[in-house]
């Protein structure tokens, strides 16, 4: 047998590994430079930091947040700050969570080329997807923050290669890690916390071989084994906080974001002011002066206020909810994101977010707005829409490239995540996630332009 190629394949990863992890690390000394270590840091930052020391000390209370401080915290999730133990007990906490971040995008990178490796071995489609990923803005600027995304975004990637291979050989092992890999996924961020559901379908369509009973039975165990990964942290809430639900994150979103426009839609008024007016803070104790009744309240209790007035307020106005999330979804697909670049190079300020409010007045307002504020967004926007429509196409073009399988899940899972993320606050960050499901396919397509070669027809085995 010969090897050359197999140790070819194998230096031409090491090489694309190599050159994702340094191109993250000079950016974030550039970040360095112009920030200093405040640069790594966004508005959820002190709160996981916070969150990771009371871990050190064998406990979980909120830090004041989004809850009273020095209570159960319930709003958060485990699983990031369970990641920065290591640079809280180190005291290094910018350098260490950083080399996290790069080694866990050089890992997403290395899912990647797993991912594609198995549609198309042999190929150089894997090549072009990892490079792609590698300079995706949304994925380059997460990692160079001191939050959960690029974390998310790998053990996310884990469970689509897990569940492709799955798909290939349904075996109830396979079915198993998979599972896990998207409980673990769901601690760090519960975006995809009712993704099992959503799931159904695509198990009954993508499991031919099998009877529909057959398909049925492991659609509803894959649900029941993830649904059971979510469980000692539901237990946990309930008897610490007496709060029956995995996390209170979706209450306050529901309530702060969602009908707090909806309100605001209603009145005529900038959804920013209602927020505020309803005591949108960064401290629970500005809320409650605003909401004085509720200073006696448990945490449990002013999360369900939230989502009791969210719901009452969304479900009297439906259309208009409806309107005001089809425009949040057409933000997380096509928002290029440069705000979040231009706050990077320190060409935008840190503290606010002053393109928010325009952007209600409509996207071409606030694009103006943005070209007289920032000139050299003149040049950056334009760029970086027509880098995202290409990886779209090319996207859209390898889909027709690869198993109608693989097509299936990787559109199941870029609309789903695209749908629960459309809030009124959704932004370019939201879609970070499945951009390397964007990047995979757009390689295939990639590699078949400039090998002149027609798509496979069936997927290959994995080993």
């Amino acid at each position: 047998m010969n090897s050359a190629p197999y140790s070819d394949s194998r230096n031409r990863l090491q090489f694309l590994l190599i050159i994702v992890f340094l191109l993250r690390l000079l950016f974030a000394i550039a970040i360095w430079k112009i920030h200093g270590a405040t640069g790594f840091f966004k508005g959820d930052t002190p709160g996981y930091i916070d969150l990771a020391q009371s871990l050190l000390h064998g406990s979980f209370l909120s830090p004041g947040t989004y809850s009273v401080q020095g209570t159960p915290e319930i709003f958060r999730l485990p699983g990031y700050p369970l990641l920065l133990l290591p640079a809280v007990a180190l005291h290094h906490v910018v350098i260490v969570a950083l080399l996290e971040n790069f080694l866990l995008a050089a890992v997403s990178a290395w899912l990647i080329w797993k991912i594609v490796t198995s549609l198309l071995p042999g190929s150089t489609a894997a090549t072009w997807a990892v490079l792609l990923y590698c300079f995706e803005p949304g994925g380059l600027v997460s990692s160079e923050s001191i939050m959960s995304e690029t974390a998310f975004t790998t053990t996310l990637l884990l469970f689509v290669w897990l569940l492709m291979r799955f798909f290939r050989e349904p075996t109830y092992e396979k079915l198993t890690l998979s599972a896990i890999a998207l409980g673990c996924a769901t601690y760090i961020r519960p975006v995809p916390v009712y993704l099992a559901l959503w799931l159904i379908p695509v198990f009954l369509v993508l499991l031919p071989k099998l009877s529909w009973s057959q398909r049925a039975t492991r659609a509803t165990l894959f649900a029941l084994m993830f649904g059971l990964t979510l469980v000692p942290w539901i237990v946990r809430n309930a008897v610490l906080a007496n709060y029956k639900a995995f996390t209170s994150s979706q209450d306050w979103n529901l309530y702060f974001t969602s009908a707090a426009t909806v309100q605001a839609k209603l009145e005529h008024r900038n959804p920013s002011d209602v927020m505020v007016e309803w005591g949108y803070t960064t401290s629970i104790e500005d809320y409650l002066r605003v909401h004085p009744e509720q200073r006696t309240w448990p945490e449990a209790k002013i999360a369900r206020f939230w989502h009791t007035e969210a719901k009452r307020i969304i479900t009297s106005h439906l259309l208009t909810y409806s309107i005001i999330h089809i425009r949040g979804c057409v933000r997380v697909i096509f928002n290029p994101g440069v705000a979040e670049v231009l706050r990077d190079v320190g060409m935008y300020p840190d503290a606010s977010n002053p393109l928010a409010p325009k952007l209600d007045q409509g996207l071409i307002s606030a694009t103006l707005w943005l070209f007289h504020e920032y000139p050299v967004s003149v040049v950056l926007i334009p760029l970086m829409i027509v880098q995202l429509f290409l990886y779209y196409l090319f996207a859209v073009v390898g889909l027709r490239r690869v198993p109608f399988e693989t097509g299936f899940l990787f559109c199941a899972l870029f609309f789903y995540f695209v749908l629960v993320s459309a809030t009124p606050a959704a932004m370019s960050r939201y879609r970070v996630p499945v951009m390397p499901l964007v990047c995979s396919s757009a390689g295939v397509a990639i590699a078949a332009w400039k090998n002149k070669k027609p798509g496979i027809t069936a997927p290959a085995r994995v080993s």
